[in-house]
């Protein structure tokens, strides 16, 4: 008796194997371009909520009862916020570095009001009036 060698021709062609792999290439590329905005977004955002966080505190050494004339007050910086301890240190969310207190951020008083801010980070900076401060006034620092 012979035996009948019969191979099972069931599987896919190379040419299919690859077509796959370079669709699922394709999708790859388009996530990870929409992941990384996403995380450059959410970097801004952060960015804005930092200078949003030195404009509340700002506005609480302000509202103070130590302060008799706010009258008198015209810029109000991050070393003094710091060290009256209205403040703590926050990250530069491009660098992950703790931003050290500087007279380079500060916020701006006008008749006793805050009236823009000035964050500056390691690579970028924002200077905004309060009323209008977003992530289109972000920019990037020459310096460094």
């Amino acid at each position: 008796m012979k035996k009948i060698i019969c191979f099972n021709e069931n599987g896919y062609s190379l040419v299919e194997v690859l077509a796959v792999i370079v669709i699922l290439g394709i999708i790859a590329s388009i996530g990870l371009v929409s992941v990384s905005n996403v995380i450059a977004s959410s970097k801004d955002k952060t960015f804005v909520n930092n200078a949003l966080t030195v404009v509340h505190a700002a506005d609480l050494y302000l509202n103070d009862e130590k302060i008799k004339d706010k009258n008198s007050v015209d810029k109000i910086t991050y070393v003094e916020l710091y060290d009256l301890k209205y403040l703590n240190k926050f990250h530069d969310p491009y660098t992950g570095n703790a931003l050290p207190p500087s007279a380079d951020t500060f916020v701006e008083v006008i008749d006793g009001k805050i009236s823009s801010v000035c964050l500056d980070g390691y690579h970028r900076s924002l200077c905004a009036p309060v009323d209008n401060i977003s992530v289109d006034q972000i920019t990037f620092k020459l310096n460094n």
